[in-house]
């Protein structure tokens, strides 16, 4: 046996299954508890945030400290009618959901009025304040401030009117506290007013049938007080300055080792759809991989994991025919991982900027070693483009016709077609943490036989992102060259995952396209989805941007991927959120 398929078969023991039932797998909140107020939540996961700033939260534990902390103007709810699946709008702090019957939306989809609760406060440092419309407007107006920009500021410039303009003008300030507050000032988005005290306007550039799952992104358009000038966008000091509007507040913050969260004593309950807030705290610890959060959920002193931290996969499959009820499989239409491809590094005479060597990549890669390491067909299913089967366009495709275990004595011929019949060196770049260690060094061992030179390089969870693979000038430098990341899905629909993460003309320091490739075919079809007047339309040319990128070879995509939870004996109402990956902070209790 060579070393790949013992590394396989030590991380997936007892994989061998029974048929994989429904996708929640486990078992969803069984309702034999009635709620309780009161005790402490505890989370444990690997990595401290990578954003705290509204503005640029753009990750899992983000979204968790913020659920709790942080009201929108819409949030994402699980589905009642589909628990499990994909989370769905609702308001939050507006009103209702906006439509054309209660005038919410004109008759020509270009302009939405948002209707604000009144009387909701900030939890501000000299005493409470209510949240008006402008607070909305301010959020707005920071999402792409010059200093940390938020990575999907291209939703909202590519369907807000005059956000684009706005933008532009902000890349060009200087990025001072002083600088970034008088642009603020003294620059409006034409597509975001303040037309009442508590009433927003947006008005489109075109209808945008998705645009509500876009207001309800993240905490991007959650309301921002003023005091949020005063500090750089996401700076340690800002960090230490949050202002909560939910039920809950941070009462201490130690990067990289912690957070505490007290309740919210302005937080109005009655006024917020959204959050029970059962619990009296929140206690989350940074810093421990997936194996010791395991332990300590097992041995019921942590109660739930945070950020990244899932169920090890050599676990998921005695737990998954236990049906154990802690444990929770839930589908976030992740694609978990994708090998992104840096067509913009030098390395080899620029050698991964031409298809065909991206194509033999694509032959390369062993992707049926890879699903078993993440714990078999329970939680992953092969992939071979970038839409996911629950996302509408998607359509079942393979057209480089890639086998499921790869074909490197393949790859190594399309490298010698391609002018490299001595190789091509590589920087392979991956996370320390499991299962991607395991990963990169299957990789390491199929990339070699393809005829790839590997250099493996390691490196954190938040520097994996924020130092390499959104590091502009990292990427351009072939700091490296190929990395296994992953991807959930922002919502539900096809812009979600193929414009930030491939339409080039958008790419930038930040970009979630993280290796910068660039097809006018591939743009070409999607401008053509997103101005579609109807989903059939706009549906077919969202399956043809799909072909286009498989075929072209953006990246190698390697498997459609559930996430495995696990959760304490004594947490009742756990439900998987997929918004959050994982169980939502703001409504379970402690039953004991």
């Amino acid at each position: 046996m060579n070393q790949k398929r013992i590394l396989v078969t030590a991380a997936v023991a007892a994989l061998v299954l029974s048929a994989c039932g429904d996708d929640s797998g486990g078992t969803e909140a069984d309702g034999s508890s009635e709620p309780r107020t009161g005790g402490t939540l505890k989370l444990a996961g690997n990595a401290d945030v990578l954003h705290l700033d509204p503005s640029s939260a753009y990750s899992v534990g983000e979204y968790q400290i913020h659920r709790a902390t942080t009201r929108n103007l819409f949030s994402q709810v699980i589905d009642p009618d589909n628990e499990g699946g994909p989370a769905i709008p609702a308001a939050d702090l507006a009103l209702e959901i906006p439509t054309v019957e209660n005038g919410g939306i004109s008759e020509d989809g270009l302009t939405y009025t948002i209707e604000m609760q009144e009387g909701i406060e900030f939890d501000a440092p000299d005493g409470p304040r209510e949240i008006v419309a402008e607070d909305v407007v301010r959020a707005m107006e920071r999402l792409c401030n010059p200093v940390e920009p938020s990575a999907v500021a291209s939703y909202f410039t590519e369907t807000i009117a005059g956000l684009e303009e706005y933008c532009t003008g902000f890349a060009e300030v200087d990025g001072t506290v002083e600088a970034i507050r008088a642009y603020i000032e003294d620059n409006d988005i034409s597509g975001v007013q303040a037309t009442g005290e508590h009433t927003v306007q947006f008005t489109l550039k075109q209808p945008a049938a998705d645009f509500l799952n876009i207001l309800s992104l993240g905490v991007f358009t959650s309301p921002q007080p003023v005091e949020y000038l005063d500090y750089l966008p996401d700076s340690p000091e800002l960090r230490q300055n949050m202002i909560a509007s939910g039920p809950y507040r941070i009462a201490s913050y130690e990067p990289d080792q912690s957070f505490v969260l007290e309740r919210n004593p302005v937080w109005d309950a009655d006024s917020d759809p959204i959050r029970e807030a059962y619990v009296d705290r929140i206690e989350v610890a940074v810093g421990q991989d997936a194996a010791a959060v395991q332990q300590q959920i097992e041995a019921g002193t942590v109660d739930m994991q945070f950020s990244d931290a899932v169920v090890p996969a050599a676990q998921v499959p005695a737990l998954y025919r236990a049906q154990d009820e802690r444990l929770v499989i839930g589908g976030d239409g992740g694609i978990k991982p994708y090998i992104v491809i840096n067509t913009l590094s030098p390395n080899a005479d620029g050698a991964f900027a031409k298809t065909e060597v991206r194509q033999a990549l694509n032959f390369a890669v062993d992707k049926q070693a890879i699903q078993q390491v993440l714990g078999g067909e329970a939680v992953a299913t092969i992939a071979n483009q970038v839409l996911p089967p629950v996302v509408p366009g998607h359509e079942e495709i393979n057209p480089l016709d890639v086998p499921p275990s790869g074909d490197q004595e393949r790859a190594r011929e399309m490298l010698a077609e391609a002018g490299y019949p001595d190789g091509v060196p590589v920087k392979l770049l991956y996370r320390e943490t499991e299962p991607y260690r395991t990963i990169a060094t299957i990789m390491q061992q199929d990339l070699e036989e393809a005829g790839f030179q590997v250099e493996l390089l390691v490196t954190t969870q938040n520097a994996f992102y924020g130092e390499y693979l959104q590091n502009e000038d990292a990427t351009r430098a072939g700091v490296w060259d190929i990395a296994p990341a992953a991807w959930g899905a922002d919502y539900f629909g096809a812009r979600a995952y193929l414009v930030p993460m491939l339409d080039g003309r958008t790419y930038s320091a930040g970009s979630p396209n993280f290796g910068g490739w660039n097809n006018e075919e591939f743009n070409a079809a999607i401008d053509e989805a997103l101005a579609a007047t109807d989903e059939e339309t706009a549906n077919a040319a969202w399956a043809e941007a799909d072909r286009i990128a498989a075929e072209d070879a953006a990246w190698v995509p390697v498997a459609f991927t559930q996430t495995p939870t696990m959760h304490s004996e004594r947490l009742g109402g756990f439900e998987f959120l997929s918004w959050t990956r994982n169980g939502d902070v703001a409504n379970v209790w402690i039953e004991e």
